[in-house]
């Protein structure tokens, strides 16, 4: 009786413990991968690539039964036990079963087929009894049962055959047939089926009576063999079921129960040496007492695995009371394993936390409905525990009666926070906590799909902010961020709950606002209301580590109407609209016009020009000269002229800054430098060294490898260094002024000297002057226009010349164009003067014409 309970308790524990494993798959259909090795009957390929045989047929009636999908893995006899113990198959018929199997495997209890193990020979073979083995050789399947067996059975006759290892039972009969062994073992179906084909008949040699199982990975896939059990013990019982079926089909009227009479004979015979050597007592008692440890070995173990299982398992009768719970129900409930059975969740939750349990827990006992649920329970204390995953399914006995239901809870709390964490990164930025630019996409298309049968009307604001990469990169991410931060959080103080504020970019942002209105009149007057109150909000300092930055925004705005095509055109249109606030001097506010989709077409087309025009004749170099007091020639610059083939000549001023955005200034850029580099040598060799000043972009003095840039293109083309000044504006050296003392250092060891283009139209500062290697400044023409006349531009003048002089810098005046700012100029000791008034640029064959016939 004891011995029976302890079976049922194991048995439980096994379901138990494969209903556990495969909890997480849900509700998604079962896939099983049965691994399939050649030995037919009993299980071989079939059809469609499915298990075939005896045991392949009866596994898929089971699966039929059950609703799972086989998937074949073929494989030959030691691949397939070593693909079942590494879990990467879930079934492997045709496993005998035996003690040192028990440890790697797990098997069902009603064995699917009886086999016993016998010994096949040439005709004409000498083979009679177990003695006649001796020094014979043996082919068998390599990690066989009857490998292994056949071994310590012939060590016990004190016979020592040779054991041939064969990959499969066909290798070996082969190599019976062919004398390479001069008998082989196999399974009684496979020699019954296949010794004629090999021309091998059976030896009166028998040996091993066999229980053939399904078996599967330890600890896994409980509910298969749970399932396999149940229906072998059923159809087993009923004639005429699938089982019996099968067997007809390939020739076996029923299962064979053991063995027929002459193996009983044998094995008569054999049992009364061993009893006559070890004794009937002994030998029972023995067994007793293995089968009790095991048992006792195979409880223990099963209830350290559930107990490890990091949810909550149990069982409930058909009253639901509590027949098991592993160690963290026990926890939960404060109960020991014994305290626990017979409790019901009365003594453990509220009224309405009972009353929903128990309508599930009925769905699995009366209906035998397999339930999933998620849970925030309360207990009597009144404490709520996390959100739990249930899964309850019903256990039933052989005759298929449901008998009482098994539940595993798992906390998914961590999974819910995961979840929410993806939603927030997959919707939202992570440094401002704003709609990213996927979530106002989707509410963008919301107000669209809305706008047709909507009272009001919608608006879209594009806000760039004018001077934060200034910000970032002189002060670093840090501030930046910041900046961002502060940034975002007064666009939300200045909007309506309803309204969206997203970041789409690096300094983007967007607010689309809900309501502004019922005509297009009212809700552009509105949208610019509220744009004005985001431009001046930008407007004002921000405070961060008791510093101001001045961050200041360009807005774009649209309408979302009717008449709106879709999320892209109103982002394009609202887009549009702030590069026209930009080009109109930053920090403004511009309303989408139909015409600057013209303009940003045409602006498009620029772009696209530009980039094909470089290294081309349409963009060339041209030489503007610089003279002093003697009105001789100390220098010149270099100025790039593009003569577009359709539009004409198109001015610097409109082409520079689209090549700035665009990032073709870095190739415009590098292409200039050789082009300057070309005339300095040209000058060196007419023996008219004159230096030559060219115009280096931000950009590109700010690509990590300009210094190393130039100095290639100086050496491939011999040009004298020395001769060399790159024009730089104060913005570039004050936005990362130890960076570009850096850069300016290391060129200035190469000979390249450095002037300051615009001076007084940026930040001017003493302090930054003394500490860059500068060589001279350049006044710009704003201060010349008005000069002798202005007295406030006469004063700027006096003070530059005064300071550079004071600094030891040549200062050029540029935009000269009549005498009397030539005069006043040369008086105050400007060093040189460019500008109309004595010549205007020209083309750089022409400049080496002149400067050869000098």
């Amino acid at each position: 009786m004891r011995h029976s309970k302890r079976r049922a308790f194991i048995r439980w524990a096994v379901l138990l413990l494969g209903a556990c494993l495969s909890a997480s798959a849900l509700a998604q259909e079962r896939v099983v991968r049965v691994g399939v090795y050649d030995n037919a009957p009993k299980i071989l390929l079939g059809k469609g690539g499915q298990p075939g045989g005896i045991l392949g047929e009866l596994l898929g009636a089971i699966a039929q039964e059950e609703g799972w999908t086989l998937k074949t893995v073929a494989c030959v006899w030691q691949d397939c036990l070593d693909a079942l113990q590494s879990a990467n198959i879930d079934l492997l018929p045709d496993v005998a079963f035996s003690e040192s199997r028990e440890h790697l495997y797990d098997f069902h209890q009603t064995p699917a087929l009886h086999s016993w193990s016998q010994v096949y020979e040439r005709r004409g073979g000498s083979i009679k009894s177990m003695q006649d083995l001796a020094g014979k050789r043996i082919a068998a399947l390599a990690g066989s049962a009857q490998h292994d067996y056949l071994a310590m059975l012939t060590a016990d006759f004190g016979v020592h055959p040779a054991l041939l290892a064969a990959d499969t039972l066909e290798e070996g009969f082969d190599m019976a047939a062919n004398g390479v062994a001069d008998a082989a073992i196999a399974n009684y179906f496979f020699g019954e089926w296949h010794a004629a084909k090999y021309g091998l008949i059976a030896a009166p040699v028998m040996f091993q009576p066999t229980r053939l199982f399904y078996a599967a990975s330890k600890g896994r896939n409980g509910d298969l063999l749970m399932a396999i059990d149940q229906r072998l013990e059923q159809w087993q019982k009923t004639p005429g079921s699938p089982y019996y079926r099968v067997l007809q089909r390939w020739g076996a009227s029923q299962s064979p129960a053991m063995a027929p009479p002459p193996f009983w004979w044998a094995l008569a015979a054999l049992a009364c040496l061993l009893m006559l050597a070890m004794g009937i007592a002994v030998l029972l008692k023995a067994q007793v007492a293995r089968q009790t440890r095991h048992l006792q070995a195979s409880e223990a173990k099963l209830n350290t695995i559930l107990d490890s299982v990091d949810a909550l398992i149990y069982i409930k009768d058909c009253n639901l009371r509590y027949l098991y719970g592993n160690r963290r129900v026990c926890e939960l409930f404060g109960k020991s394993p014994g305290e626990l059975i017979g409790c019901t969740d009365d003594d453990f939750f509220d009224k309405g936390t009972r009353a929903r349990v128990r309508k599930d827990d009925l769905r699995v006992i009366e209906n035998g409905e397999r339930v999933v649920c998620e849970e925030h329970n309360i207990t009597v204390n009144g404490k709520t525990t996390d959100t739990i995953l249930s899964i309850k399914i019903p256990l039933r006995n052989p005759q298929g009666k449901v008998e009482a239901l098994c539940g595993i809870s798992t906390d998914i709390t961590e999974h819910r926070a995961a979840q929410q964490t993806a939603h927030r990164l997959a919707f939202y930025d992570p440094l401002t906590e704003l709609p990213n630019r996927r979530l106002l996409l989707e509410r963008i298309n919301h107000v669209l799909d809305s706008a047709d049968h909507a009272s009001n009307l919608g608006a879209l604001l594009f806000i760039d902010l004018d001077h934060f990469k200034r910000i970032n990169d002189a002060r670093g991410h840090d501030v930046g961020d910041a900046v961002l931060c502060s940034v975002a959080q007064r666009l939300q103080d200045i909007t309506h709950s309803e309204d969206t504020v997203a970041r789409i970019g690096g300094d983007e942002f967007v607010i689309l606002l809900d309501d502004v209105g019922r005509t297009e009149e009212e809700g552009a007057r509105q949208a610019m209301l509220t744009a004005e109150k985001v431009r001046a909000a930008l407007e004002q300092p921000i405070v961060i580590k008791r510093q101001d930055y001045l961050a200041g925004g360009s807005i774009g705005v649209t309408l979302l109407t009717p008449g709106s095509k879709s999320t892209a055109d109103v982002l394009r249109e609202a887009d549009t609209a702030m590069y026209r606030s930009k080009e109109s001097g930053r920090n403004r506010v511009a309303f989408y016009e139909a015409s600057m989709h013209t303009e940003v077409d045409d602006r498009l087309a620029l772009e696209h020009d530009l980039t094909q025009a470089i290294g081309t004749p349409q963009l060339e170099m041209q030489i503007q000269a610089q003279w002093n007091s003697a009105r001789r020639v100390v220098g010149a610059e270099l100025l790039i002229r593009w003569n577009h083939p359709e539009r004409g000549a198109i001015s610097p001023e409109a082409f520079i800054p689209i090549a700035e955005e665009t990032g073709v200034i870095l190739r415009l850029g590098d292409w200039a430098l050789q082009q300057a580099c070309k005339v300095l040598a040209q000058l060196k060799l007419a023996g008219q060294p004159y230096p030559l000043s060219i115009n280096v972009s931000p950009r590109q003095f700010r690509q990590a490898d300009f210094v190393k840039r130039v100095r290639e293109i100086l050496q491939e083309s011999g040009a004298p260094a020395g001769q060399l000044i790159f024009e730089v504006t104060e913005g570039v050296l004050i936005d990362d002024l130890q960076g570009s003392i850096n850069r300016m250092t290391e060129l200035s060891t190469l000979g390249v000297r450095f002037s300051i283009d615009d001076f007084g139209t940026g930040y001017c500062s003493l302090a930054y002057l003394k500490r860059l290697p500068l060589y001279e400044l350049k006044i710009d023409e704003c201060f010349i226009r008005d000069t002798p006349g202005s007295t406030d531009d006469v004063a700027i003048v006096k003070l530059i010349l005064a300071m550079a002089r004071q600094l030891n810098l040549k200062v050029v005046a540029e935009g000269v164009e009549t005498q009397e700012q030539a005069d006043f100029l040369i008086e105050n000791g400007c060093d040189a003067i460019q500008g109309y008034l004595f010549a205007r640029p020209m083309t750089v064959a022409e400049w080496l014409g002149r400067a050869a016939a000098a």
